[in-house]
């Protein structure tokens, strides 16, 4: 039926673009991830109007169409019209040969053109009407056209099919979303009631969305900040725009906690309408990882759209999609987890993922607020580790290495090219003088390698689209070519927040790297499409520190949520005798090895002893072996290169065992995320300030932090380092039943600009023995 201006006007209605629901509708046969070099956007653009250029003056540019079927708004652009052959174009542009565009790809591009069909008919009232799909090929500008005729009662019969798919799946997301209101207005509090300090920031988190605001809200261990700023937000959901919640963390600890408490808060889970999705990696859910991810491959790629419809209404009937209930119904219906992962982000209401899932250059949950024009509350995690995972995301590296392993293995027709970089490469290195491994900085991106680096993405992207089913995918000369579009990319964004360098840790091996120093402006540029966030930490001191980093709007309210804890529950104390300045180290080693046996002599119990690195841990190590060797104490030791299984069963020996010493390096696995409640942690010995090391990169970090916040000290040492000490202490009193020790073996822990950064709830005492 024809559209008219009440359509627009009723606020039932639900608009969807003709694309996605031929999508949902229409899609067919198996994925296909293999990288099939598509066109850009903007060669897309060019394309049409290049197409355009070609027809007659009378032919008319992107028809807007729309109309209603039952409580849907279906609306689009039909690409062209030719009002004398009465000839509606959809118009496709590729690369490579027209014969070997998958079958499943033109039946979805004739869903569209139908669709359109459709629509221009009822609202023009014509009885039938002539489609065209008009394939474009950028490479040699030639056109191929399939035309065919339908009437218009033909078209209302195939569209209405999709539609009413589309509209019945609508239906069952309309009913839950009524189910949800009443069951959020009628929600109780888990434990019945808040504790003081959990209501003031669960108050605070509701506020935020309620103003559309940023909350920067430092929680202390064991306030309960997880379910303080879960449950106003899902409040939130009936009296504010958002419409989302994106809870958002670095660490798997801190998805589990957040999906125990979401469990918590829908305790009749089989029958709350709350839909909760957990986002994993995927390298960490996938089934098949020895097979590509193609239908002809893994049968769980294989007819995964066939399969997706069925799939899709089991999932959408589980309230808590976690890794293993993904998996579970990926065996079902033998289709990917990851992917369903993906389509499912669509229909829930809260999705558990890692930062990169909304702040990356290319997030998924980003580009679909933008696509659907969400209005999300972001819950961020664990903030304070977002600034350096924010300058990785934002950096791009290449290593000599794995440009001479691609140009080894790359077909003759690329190695031209490749040969090309690794000559720019050697001009690029010559003028510089490495000090064993240590950073160099560059002026600028070297622009020949820049040039070079451009012309291999586009070599290769013509390659494949002349050989789709080359090899090559597999191999290391295409991780290159990824590698070089992301250093490209990011070459895109760069400013005075960046800075270039070169390590050379051995010859033929350098890396270059373009750094993001300060991650503000990007951040804030996406933080920009969420309706409110609340970045929390157990420590952020000092909140301007953060505001600025983090790229958090002028207007952004900070809350300190009082600890919970009293100040007899931890006895801290700051050995004054002892220096571990890079210096001092040598004579710090038995002063410390002292210290922490004669804790362990005086308490027993387990202790973990952090230092500033692996080198430093085995030189202590190797004193403390000495000194306990009579002592019924187990000392065990962070080693480099531990695996996600070997640093879980060294953590779990502390609930297990007695009388453990753990050795551990700052800033690693074992400083933050680790909850060792009651006997598991009697103490923690901290023998660094954590500053990064000084190298010519955290230099210049320091100099344009100097620039920018006339604190360069500060922001690129100081607070960065006590926060890995604060982090660290914190495993020691995890509910308000713990007593335990903190030593802090440094003399400037003593020093008042950093004690300032220290909680305010510890009594700190000094010792100083001679």
């Amino acid at each position: 039926m024809s559209a008219g201006n009440d359509v627009y006007l009723s606020p039932r209605l639900k608009p969807v673009a003709v694309r996605a629901l031929a999508e949902f509708a229409a899609k067919c046969g198996s994925l296909d991830r293999r990288f099939t070099p598509g066109p850009s956007a903007q060669e897309g653009v060019a394309g049409h109007q290049e197409v355009a250029l070609r027809r007659p003056a009378h032919y008319q540019k992107e028809i807007s169409l729309t109309t209603q079927y039952e409580g849907l708004l279906i609306r689009g652009r039909a690409d062209g019209y030719d009002s004398e052959t009465h000839c509606l174009e959809e118009i496709k542009t590729f690369y490579g040969e027209f014969e070997k565009l998958p079958d499943n790809h033109r039946q979805l591009h004739w869903a569209q053109a139908k669709l359109y069909g459709w629509m221009f008919c009822t609202q023009h009232q014509c009885p039938e009407i002539n489609l065209a799909l008009v394939y474009f090929n950028l490479g040699d500008q030639q056109e191929y056209r399939v035309e065919a005729h339908y009437t218009h009662q033909e078209l209302v019969d195939y569209s209405t099919t999709l539609a009413e798919i589309y509209w019945q799946w609508q239906q069952q997301i309309n009913v839950r979303q009524q189910q949800l209101s009443l069951w959020i207005d009628q929600l109780p509090f888990p434990h019945g009631s808040f504790r003081s300090a959990q209501r003031q920031m669960a108050e605070s988190v509701y506020k935020a969305a309620a103003t559309g605001r940023v909350l920067l809200a430092e929680a202390p261990t064991g306030t309960g900040k997880t379910l303080a700023s879960l449950f106003p937000a899902i409040k939130a959901f009936n009296k504010t725009p958002v419409d989302k919640i994106f809870y958002l963390t670095a660490k798997t600890t801190g998805k589990q906690l957040a999906l125990e408490n979401l469990q918590l808060i829908a305790t009749d889970s089989e029958a709350t309408p709350l839909r909760v999705l957990e986002l994993t990696a995927q390298e960490k859910i996938c089934l098949e990882p020895e097979k590509r991810c193609t239908g002809d491959s893994c049968p769980f790629a294989r007819n995964f759209y066939d399969k997706l419809f069925l799939a899709r209404q089991a999932a959408y009937a589980t309230p808590l999609l976690t890794k293993q209930s993904l998996t579970q119904l990926a065996h079902t219906h033998e289709i990917c987890p990851y992917y369903l992962g993906m389509e499912m982000s669509r229909w829930v209401d809260i999705v558990v993922a890692d930062f990169n899932y909304y702040f990356d250059t290319s997030a998924l949950l980003q580009g679909l607020t933008k696509e659907f024009d969400w209005h999300p509350y972001l819950l961020v995690d664990e903030c304070h580790n977002l600034v350096d995972r924010a300058r990785q995301m934002y950096s791009a590296t290449l290593s000599r290495s794995d440009l001479l392993a691609a140009k080894r293995l790359a077909p003759k027709t690329l190695q031209k090219s490749l040969e090309r970089i690794n000559r720019l490469w050697r001009e690029t290195i010559k003028p510089l003088a490495f000090v064993d491994d240590q950073l160099t900085l560059l002026d600028r991106s070297p622009e020949k390698l820049d040039l070079a680096l451009t012309g291999f993405t586009n070599d290769y992207i013509e390659f494949l689209q002349q050989h789709p089913d080359h090899p090559v995918q597999h191999t290391s000369v295409q991780e290159f070519f990824f590698n070089a579009v992301n250093y490209l990319e990011k070459l895109e964004l760069i400013d005075d927040d960046y800075c270039i360098d070169m390590q050379q840790p051995k010859p033929k091996q350098e890396v270059l790297t373009l750094r993001n120093l300060i991650p503000a402006r990007l951040l804030a540029s996406r933080l920009a499409y969420a309706h409110s966030a609340c970045f929390f930490s157990a420590t952020l001191r000092p909140a301007y520190f953060y505001q600025q980093l983090l790229g958090l709007p002028d207007d952004t309210v900070f809350l300190q949520v009082p600890s919970p804890f009293e100040a007899h529950q931890l006895q801290v104390r700051i050995a004054q005798h002892i220096s571990t300045r890079y210096r001092d180290r040598s004579a710090a080693i038995g002063p410390i090895c002292e210290t922490i046996a004669q804790q362990l002599h005086e308490t027993k119990g387990n202790y973990l002893a952090f230092f500033s690195s692996y080198e430093f841990l085995q030189q202590v190590e190797q004193e403390l072996q000495q000194q306990l060797s009579h002592v019924d104490v187990t000392l065990i030791t962070q080693s480099r290169r531990m695996s996600e299984q070997d640093r879980e069963a060294f953590i779990d020996r502390f609930s297990r065992e007695q009388n453990l010493l753990g050795l551990a390096v700052l800033g690693g696995a074992f400083s933050e995320g680790v909850d060792l409640p009651g006997d598991a942690l009697k103490g923690v010995f901290i023998a660094t300030l954590g500053l990064p090391q000084i190298n010519p990169v955290t230099e210049h970090l320091r100099e344009r932090m100097q620039q920018v916040f006339q604190q360069g000290y500060n922001f690129a040492y100081l607070y960065p380092g006590i926060q890995k000490v604060v982090q660290a202490a914190g495993r020691v009193i995890r509910t308000q039943d713990d007593t335990g020790y903190l030593w802090l073996l440094d003399d400037r822990f003593a020093q008042q600009d950093v004690r300032q950064l220290l909680p305010a709830w510890w009594d700190i005492s000094c010792i100083n023995v001679r």
